[in-house]
């Protein structure tokens, strides 16, 4: 008779197997707990920043960062039922978040300016631009195709988002973006 594994041995075997994947060849679905966690990183910093955003945009800026976090629940969800009907066990706790998580953050964030609030978020979703750009060759390479254009309309979200952070800052849509040469803006 075949005993079943406990809850803790089947963990164990699941990290295990993520521990392996990271370090021997990473896969979309790997690169995809990074972004999960930066999304989990993203929902605490959009509502500190919706929440103590001050002067003269405060009402403006107040609507688009809880429509960002907002959005953002909404591909947290997503990604990660993509990943979980592709066969894939993501990353669910705070600890997971926090150990994948690439961005940082910071209590004293609140007494920033609202544009210095903006900057940071346009950062931390060109740090999860990068992260996703790397997951969606993985996964075309991988033939994932369902988690591919997932991650295509997240990239798509992201981008968009950052035009128009961009444009409320007064610079173009690619201005002081490390991942685009200065020839590739012509």
């Amino acid at each position: 008779m075949v005993q079943d594994k406990t809850p803790q041995e089947k963990l164990q075997e699941e990290q295990d197997h993520k521990e392996h994947i990271h370090h021997t060849k990473i896969n979309a679905a790997a690169i995809a707990d990074h972004i999960l966690g930066n999304i989990h990183t993203l929902h605490v910093k959009l509502h500190q920043y919706h929440w103590y955003v001050k002067g003269p945009h405060f009402f403006s800026l107040h609507e688009k960062l809880e429509e960002l976090y907002n959005a953002n629940e909404e591909w947290f969800d997503t990604i990660a039922e993509r990943l979980l009907a592709s066969g894939h066990k993501p990353a669910s706790t705070t600890a997971e978040f926090e150990q994948y998580s690439m961005l940082s953050e910071d209590p004293a964030d609140k007494y920033l300016k609202a544009e210095e609030m903006t900057e940071n978020v346009v950062e931390d979703f060109r740090s999860t631009r990068e992260f996703t750009v790397r997951a969606i060759r993985l996964a075309q390479e991988e033939g994932n195709d369902a988690l591919e254009d997932t991650l295509i309309a997240f990239k798509d979200h992201l981008d968009e988002s950052i035009w128009m952070l961009q444009a409320f800052l007064g610079k173009e849509a690619l201005e002081d973006d490390d991942a685009y040469d200065e020839d590739d803006e012509d």
